[in-house]
């Protein structure tokens, strides 16, 4: 079921593709991490975020 609101659309996208993930464990962290919660691992990357249909 799709999004419609614009406003609600925002908040989703926001909670599911804004955040770093730990390149050692694969763990999602907040985007203002320094370090992996879970391995402490300092190299994070920023989630992909690119919106598309996959084929």
């Amino acid at each position: 079921m799709p999004i419609t609101d614009p406003e609600k659309k925002r908040i989703a996208q926001q909670a599911r593709l804004v955040m770093r993930i730990c390149f050692k464990c694969g763990c999602r962290n907040d985007i203002g991490a320094t370090r992996c919660r879970k391995c402490r691992n300092p190299y994070l990357r920023l989630k992909n975020r690119n919106l598309g249909v996959k084929k």
